[in-house]
């Protein structure tokens, strides 16, 4: 077993800590409108969404799933970790009618802008129509008797991506965003692709570790911070990926630099002269799903009108925004500590009474 793999919960280190800058990220680009575009919202939003794909993917062991009763189990498990918390979560940030119940149930980014909900609920019935392509890939494979898994997952990625950035999206959107889940699934795909090798290169020793982190982050300043202008607003949302391929470029190279910076931390964290605790940034990976659903009303109602009235006008918003994003990652840990403790469904989590985990030991 890996060193950074916890005997306890078995996850992966790394990845907790990947996760945890991931929402970070994603907090930091909320604290902007929709259509404003400064200079860091272009640079976070040129990979973050496609590296929490990817790291989906670098968490999952590919196996295929058979007959009525495996899909049933692979569906009802799905449904419950991401299609709940989305109903609900939709109805808790919009009032109810008809109209909004039939935006709510077509899911696309689109439709929950026009009821006023969280828009970024957008996110869980594409994770979740992204997941069912991963499995049909993974079962084709299996059919087909491939004997590289790996690499077939890789090579099953490109045209799930070249469809997802391609297709053309529509006023509306699709039904639960299942274009966008093309290319959601492509990334996840390549994370199920490289989970060997980037275990093996979290293990590699620290100079090559901060040789790697420099390598990725010139070359994403490369397709960012060093085009200036030229730099698009990537909205993945609404399948809005300016060029096409200056995204993928930035999503892997992004992407890089985000694991190499959660690899060097982990190993710091181990084997520094003096090593410092790593514990509250894998707890923070490990509630992603939670501080994604909560943290944005707060940040945008409370937050940051309080802190704009409390800077004088030519204060640099930036500052604001890392002020705020740091304020609204700590609500969001103590709300999902109080929410998953007594109603831990409303973040995706069902825990199993012992019937069910003793009908799921003899199936």
């Amino acid at each position: 077993m890996s060193k950074n793999i916890t005997r306890k919960s078995r996850r992966i280190e790394t990845i907790d800590i990947a996760k945890a800058i991931t929402i970070f990220c994603v907090i930091l680009g909320h604290t902007t409108g929709n259509l404003d575009t400064p200079m860091f919202r272009r640079v976070l939003y040129a990979f973050h969404m496609p590296l929490f794909f990817f790291l989906a993917g670098l968490s999952i062991k590919p196996k295929a799933v058979h007959g009525f009763k495996g899909w049933r189990m692979f569906l009802h498990k799905n449904i419950l970790a991401l299609m709940a918390p989305y109903l609900v979560w939709g109805l808790v940030y919009a009032p109810f009618s008809y109209t909004n119940m039939g935006a709510l149930f077509y899911g696309s980014w689109e439709a929950l802008t026009r009821m006023e909900t969280l828009t970024s609920l957008w996110y869980l019935p594409c994770f979740f129509i992204s997941r069912v392509f991963v499995q049909i890939a993974v079962n084709i494979a299996e059919y087909a008797k491939v004997k590289n898994m790996p690499f077939w997952c890789g090579i099953a990625a490109l045209p799930l991506l070249v469809a997802g950035l391609f297709i053309p999206h529509g006023e509306n959107g699709v039904v639960w965003c299942a274009d966008i889940a093309l290319a959601a699934a492509g990334f996840i795909l390549l994370g199920v692709a490289v989970r060997k090798s980037y275990l093996v290169m979290a293990q590699q020793k620290t100079l090559w570790l901060i040789l790697a982190f420099i390598g990725s982050l010139l070359l994403f300043c490369v397709g960012t911070v060093f085009r200036g202008e030229g730099l698009e607003l990537s909205l993945m949302c609404k399948s809005d990926y300016g060029n096409q391929w200056w995204f993928l470029y930035n999503s892997v190279f992004g992407s890089l630099t985000v694991l190499t910076v959660s690899m060097l931390l982990s190993r710091l964290s181990r084997e520094s002269a003096r090593p410092f605790k790593i514990g509250a940034v894998t707890y923070i990976g490990r509630q992603t799903m939670g501080i994604y659903l909560l943290h944005k009303p707060f940040l945008q109602q409370i937050i940051l009108p309080a802190l704009s009235g409390s800077f004088p006008g030519n204060f640099p918003f930036f500052v604001i925004a890392l002020i705020g994003s740091v304020l609204a990652m700590l609500f969001s840990i103590a709300m999902c500590y109080i929410v998953g403790k007594f109603i831990p469904q409303l973040l995706g989590r069902f825990p199993r009474n012992e019937w069910a985990k003793d009908r799921e030991k003899h199936s």
